[in-house]
């Protein structure tokens, strides 16, 4: 009896320490994969991570010009690709060609895309102030909603907030809530000065918006510094909105270069002169991390841990501190990515 109940402890005490809330794989032991285009490529590559390397590496799509952002839903792998007024629709098991979105009599650039159900896309183009519907089922656009000016960014809702969908305008200093049931803006957020990057946070109700500042992308104003705000879905509400830099004399030259916001509420945005942590839960306090410049940065948030592109390779970063863990080296240096 006293042998069973000893292996019952030892039981649960494994059962335990392998809690889902910690990455009990070794990073050095596993692998994943890792879409990316190559910086002077027109190519999108599938590249195995084992470790530090970025070692098996395929060709999966060649394109006649520059790949831009880079989408997955549900089977489907989508690639705009803006120089040529199009989104190529790929076979996310075999890389064929599913579908060609094709905007060139309208002469518009695909900037950026949300998928607010299962059966409708929402695409926002360069220097513009619509977004194009598009029907997944039926392959074909589908509608058109007025936005505001020079669109930068676009973001659906998580999970039952899947539906709400968010479009940061560069030029008019607002965020657009649309809610996909009616297709419509249902409120107009006035932010700081050029909101450029969206990102949800881990629970859901939120969205974080990150603002570059005046004076950068749009030159006709007057330079400010970036800033950071907080939207409650469900309220409609704007919670709170602060200024962000690294604290360096030049703040207000510097520029973001995106945002990603970890399973554990922190917000890391990355500058030309530097990484920034912020509290998403206080909306108060936020950290220069490093002075390593990223061009580029995701969530991963299957593997708790934050990927920040620069020259010298793929940083991968500490979900909570946003220090260094580790850097993958590969064949190239990689202009676009996505962690599978």
């Amino acid at each position: 009896m006293k042998i069973t109940i000893h292996i019952f402890i030892v039981v649960v005490l494994v059962l335990v320490s392998c809690s889902p809330e910690e990455n009990v794989v070794s990073p050095n032991q596993d692998s994943w994969t890792l879409f990316s285009v190559p910086m002077n490529e027109n190519a999108l590559y599938s590249e195995r991570v084992s470790g530090s390397e970025l070692s098996i590496r395929k060709k999966l799509y060649a394109s006649d010009s520059k790949i831009g952002n880079m989408y997955i839903y549900r089977d489907q792998l989508y690639l705009l690709l803006p120089a040529s007024n199009r989104i190529v629709i790929l076979n996310r098991g075999t890389y064929e060609i599913l579908h060609v979105i094709d905007f060139t009599i309208e002469s518009k650039k695909p900037l950026a895309m949300a998928f607010g159900n299962a059966t409708t896309a929402y695409i926002i183009f360069e220097k513009d102030s619509i977004v194009r519907l598009y029907d997944i089922l039926n392959q074909q656009l589908a509608g058109t909603i007025k936005v505001g000016y020079h669109t930068a960014d676009i973001l659906s809702g998580i999970g039952d907030r899947q539906n709400q969908i968010f479009v940061a305008n560069l030029g008019s200093n607002t965020i657009s809530h649309i809610d996909t049931r009616t297709n419509r803006v249902e409120k107009e957020y006035s932010v700081l000065t050029a909101p450029k990057y969206l990102s949800n946070d881990p629970t859901g109700m939120k969205i974080v918006y990150v603002s570059e500042g005046g004076g950068k992308t749009i030159t006709n104003t007057e330079r400010s510094t970036a800033g950071i705000g907080f939207i409650d879905i469900d309220r409609k509400l704007l919670l709170a909105q602060m200024t962000i830099s690294t604290r360096d004399v030049d703040s207000t030259d510097a520029i973001p270069t995106g945002v990603a916001v970890t399973g554990s509420e922190w917000a890391f945005v990355p500058f030309s002169n530097g990484l920034v942590r912020i509290d998403t839960r206080e909306y108060k306090n936020y950290s220069t991390i490093s002075r390593n410049v990223y061009s580029g940065i995701a969530y991963n948030d299957r593997r708790r841990e934050v990927l920040a592109n620069a020259e010298d390779g793929l940083y991968v970063l500490n979900g909570n501190t946003g220090l260094v863990q580790r850097v993958l080296k590969g064949n190239s240096t990689i202009d676009k990515f996505l962690p599978q």
